[in-house]
């Protein structure tokens, strides 16, 4: 599919990021509920009054080190972060730092430390008590010391808040240890700035946020300014030690052969995750491990490397806009122009040829401006090899008036875009192009003059403006780029900023 020649101005952070990551304590106080909540939580200890400090948050955030023969963490085959939850040992934190599905460590290390200006030490073995592959969430359970001898422990521990409470505004602090900050420990906070749905998922299923986590923080605690754990800091990636943490993709048509791929110059961008999964979702796992039952609920895999597939089967089309779904994950009803503000913006398209594990995204613009509040950045694909999927833009306060795009990257290309008008009073114009050249015009792409890229060829997989034929367009006033090829790819036309606020065409000549 041919997509726009000149590239205005595209940023958006397509992450990769290494699982590095460790996260120590300083403070010997014991954490504490501050009040009940609707989330289920662990045994409570001996309480004290006061909310938890900063300090009392690390002491309860843990090093979780993938093992192989030695129990050294600088031979750790990976590492990650966890929070935990229980006085007794049980450890929230991302599935993929304990995904051991293809068998590649040996055991399960937890790290603690006592001053957060040094590292951890391993001091507890762990198991897995429950898994959501699909949620990217896992509670582990300490099984014994580092020697393999059966221990009982009272550890500090962090509660569970509720995160269906979570506001926009809502100050959170993050704690993690990122790949790129060193080995001790690394605070932030920002404020809560959305939240973001997803198929299969009911209400929220991220958190975003403003605050920087650093890649590498996979599995670090997110708290509100309760002390409450709310939500767990996610993505869905690998790496090793020996990983680098800032991504280097083509994000720009630099050669200016109209496509954004390999060929172009590589530009780095970021290494800073800003979602969190919300903690409600990690209610059945613990209600599960408290019920003695195993719990284990089948995803993509998170260890297998981006670029492993073979892509020239896939396709993607279909690409519609709605501002509701229906129970059954399809459009309430297909728009082109919202002229209303709205709350909710729903993206869906049909699909082929994917594999479970695919590295995927939704990227989502308006007027230009990259919005990472709603878009999906280096997820692993889950729905299977064809089929209907939809994502959506939500935003308490209202849509901003204005062009939104969407973008949807499958293992590093784009596969689809298209874009959309919201809030705006615009009349329907017919566009009509007439073909009185003697070459047949097979591709046609007329694209808002603020998209970043092409779109869908308005003629679809089968028709075609033959010589003397004229075919209409409706579509809404605006200015449009005009892009038209032969069955061969050759342009025939490409015209900017044509002004379409009345009905006109389009003569292709000799």
């Amino acid at each position: 599919m041919p997509f726009r020649r000149r590239i205005l101005n595209i940023s958006r952070p397509l992450l990769s990021f290494v699982l590095l990551i460790s996260v120590h304590a300083c403070s010997l106080s014991q954490i504490f509920p501050t009040q009940d909540s609707e989330v289920p939580a662990a045994a409570d200890p001996t309480p004290t009054i006061g909310e938890p400090s900063t300090a009392d948050l690390a002491m309860a955030t843990v090093q979780i080190v993938a093992l192989g023969r030695s129990d050294l963490i600088r031979d750790a085959i990976w590492s990650g972060s966890g929070a935990i939850i229980s006085p007794e040992g049980l450890i929230l934190t991302n599935a993929h730092v304990v995904d051991n599905r293809a068998g590649e460590y040996t055991s399960l290390g937890v790290g603690m430390t006592l001053r957060t200006d040094q590292p951890s030490e391993l001091q507890y073995l762990a198991e897995i008590a429950a898994v959501d592959y699909e949620l990217d969430l896992a509670i582990i359970r300490i099984v014994s010391d580092i020697d393999g001898e059966a221990i009982d422990v009272t550890l500090p521990f962090v509660r569970l808040g509720d995160s269906d409470r979570v506001e926009i505004g809502d100050q959170l602090r993050i704690l993690g240890y990122p790949s790129i900050g060193g080995e001790t420990i690394s605070f932030t906070e920002g404020a809560v700035s959305g939240f973001s749905l997803e198929r299969g998922i009911e209400g929220r299923a991220w958190i975003k946020t403003d605050a920087t986590i650093a890649g590498g923080s996979s599995g670090g605690m997110g708290v509100n300014q309760a002390g409450e754990l709310v939500g767990v800091a996610t993505i869905v990636t690998s790496g090793s030690l020996e990983g680098d943490n800032v991504d280097c993709r083509p994000l720009a048509d630099t050669n200016q052969d109209g496509r954004i791929d390999q060929r172009d110059t590589c530009i780095p961008v970021g290494g800073f995750i800003n979602a969190l999964r919300p903690v409600n979702l990690v209610g059945p796992l613990l209600n599960a491990v408290e019920a003695g039952e195993a719990y284990v609920a089948a995803g993509p895999p998170f260890m297998q490397a981006s670029g492993r597939f073979d892509t020239s089967s896939i396709r993607l089309d279909g690409v519609v806009f709605s501002i509701a779904v229906t129970p059954d994950d399809h459009p309430a009803s297909v728009v082109d122009v919202i002229l209303e503000t709205t709350k909710d913006l729903y993206v869906f398209w049909d699909y082929e040829g994917l594999d479970d594990g695919m590295t995927w995204g939704v990227y989502w613009y308006h007027d230009q401006i990259y919005l990472t509040e709603g878009s999906l950045e280096n997820r692993r694909w889950s729905g299977g090899s064809s089929g209907n999927w939809w994502a959506s833009l939500n935003s308490d306060a209202g849509l901003a008036p204005g062009l939104y795009e969407v973008v949807i990257e499958i293992e590093g290309e784009i596969w689809a875009s298209e874009a959309i008008f919201v809030g705006e009073n615009r009349e329907r114009v017919l566009f009509e192009i007439d073909n009185q050249s003697e070459i047949p015009i097979c591709y046609v792409m007329i694209s808002p003059t603020l998209a970043q890229n092409w779109g869908p060829d308005e003629l679809g997989p089968t028709e075609i403006i033959q010589s003397g034929q004229q075919r209409s367009f409706d579509i809404p006033a605006g200015e449009y780029d005009l892009w038209m090829l032969d069955c061969d790819f050759n342009t025939l036309s490409e015209e900017y900023g044509l002004l379409l606020d009345r009905d006109g065409g389009y003569i292709l000549e000799e």
